[in-house]
């Protein structure tokens, strides 16, 4: 048995005007092999807006080693198993988190209009919100967000949390991603105003909300060995 090592790779969705996004150039694959080292690429397919594209990330091995380490780099972008980068889930959460009020259902549409996308539910969001909150309470030597653990017993029982319980669960996962985003006030921005510009619908993906967004899967995957979700 092994252990897959995710190293992150800082590059962004470009508009090249090819649905293939390589993370390494021929030359640096050659490198890896002239090392006597085994390059594998993994194909993930990724919807951006109007557009989808599919990312080719190398799996590194020693030349016929079955058992030994793999390492596997990733663009920061990319999330493996979900169908959207990075951006898409940063935004829902940032959303819903900083509109006092919103509920999930609503940060979802309003995902999906900024994104262009066809299908972004609720359920997808409140499942990243879940995901975020176990990690805060995990690596942040937090105390359980209230109305998290009885996540179950309160679905059986057809509760649902208090106003204050959201309104604590958004402050937290919001802070969260503000500390990892060493406290870049784009996010808040791009979240609270109705921004035409960039437009997010279509590759490429630049300012400074995506670079925000790349300084948190940065910031996670450094300070907690793992991907933000």
């Amino acid at each position: 048995m092994f252990y897959i090592h995710i190293l992150t790779h800082p590059g962004r969705i470009e508009n090249k005007g090819t649905h293939e996004y390589k993370i390494l150039t021929d030359q640096q694959e050659q490198a890896y092999l002239d090392e006597g080292l085994a390059v594998r690429e993994h194909d993930y397919k990724l919807q951006c807006g109007e557009a989808s594209i599919e990312v080719r990330c190398p799996e590194i091995a020693e030349m016929g080693s079955t058992d030994g380490a793999k390492y596997l780099i990733l663009p920061e972008f990319l999330l493996p198993g979900r169908p959207y980068p990075i951006y898409v889930y940063v935004y829902a959460i940032e959303t819903y988190c900083t509109n006092p009020g919103m509920s999930q259902r609503e940060a979802a549409t309003r995902t999906r209009e900024r994104f262009g996308l066809e299908t972004f539910s609720h359920t997808t969001l409140g499942r990243a919100m879940k995901k975020l909150e176990r990690q805060i309470e995990e690596y942040e030597s937090a105390p359980p967000i209230e109305g998290t653990r009885n996540e179950a017993a309160s679905e059986a029982s057809r509760e649902f949390p208090s106003v204050g319980q959201t309104k604590d669960r958004k402050a937290a996962v919001a802070s969260y991603l503000m500390k990892a985003a060493a406290d870049d006030n784009s996010l808040e921005q791009e979240t609270a105003e109705a921004h035409k510009n960039p437009n997010y619908k279509r590759p490429p993906y630049t300012g400074a909300f995506i670079d925000a967004c790349h300084a948190i899967a940065r910031q996670v995957f450094l300070s907690c060995r793992r991907l933000l979700l």
